[in-house]
């Protein structure tokens, strides 16, 4: 009796080991699929094909900005803004004055074929823009309504105008408001190309 009972448990035990194995085995081919498209070594066609992402002639323009910037302001010394394009070549990031007390970060992006601005502001404010105006050689922005931004009280950046002199070379004058009414924010300013 004693050699049936350990007989039997020994033809439990198999079928158990078995079925951690295939977990087991389960778990890595899993592991290894999700993580293909996260490897250094496979290239990013690979994992999605996305057609390039082609944006308004707005967003077209800001992307001509992608790199290192430098500029000299009167009132806020050497500043240093950087360009990047994320999200599929869909968003434009800009941080200015990275790793300062002053940095902060704007976010350009079309919204139904008309680009749009967040900006990230050290007035720990985060005011929205639209595109109101385009030319030839320059970008204006204005405020939209903002959640959790009252317009009439709170101080905040209200507007910017990118002007485009040459490909090394851009003008950003920067509209502040303050009280529901415009509020000193410097001369512009002319950043010179790094990178």
């Amino acid at each position: 009796m004693a050699a049936t009972t350990a007989h039997s448990n020994s033809e439990i035990a198999q079928p158990k080991n078995t079925m951690n194995k295939q977990a087991l085995l389960l778990s890595i081919a899993a592991y290894v699929a999700l993580t293909a498209c996260q490897s250094t070594t496979t290239k990013p066609a690979a994992c999605c094909e996305m057609p390039r992402y082609q944006g308004s002639a707005a967003f077209e323009r800001m992307k001509s900005l992608v790199g290192k910037w430098s500029g000299d302001s009167p009132m806020m010394g050497k500043m240093n803004t950087e360009f990047r394009l994320i999200a599929g070549g869909s968003v434009i990031e800009e941080r200015f004055a990275e790793g300062t007390p002053m940095e902060m970060l704007s976010i350009y992006h079309d919204v139904k074929g008309q680009l749009m601005m967040t900006h990230y502001c050290m007035l720990r404010n985060q005011p929205q823009m639209r595109l109101t105006k385009s030319t030839a050689d320059s970008l204006t922005f204005d405020l939209v309504p903002t959640p959790g931004l009252n317009a009439a009280k709170d101080k905040h950046m209200h507007g910017a105008t990118y002007t485009f002199i040459d490909a090394n070379h851009f003008k950003l004058d920067g509209v502040s408001w303050e009280n529901g009414k415009s509020a000193p924010c410097g001369p512009p300013v002319i950043f010179t190309r790094k990178q």
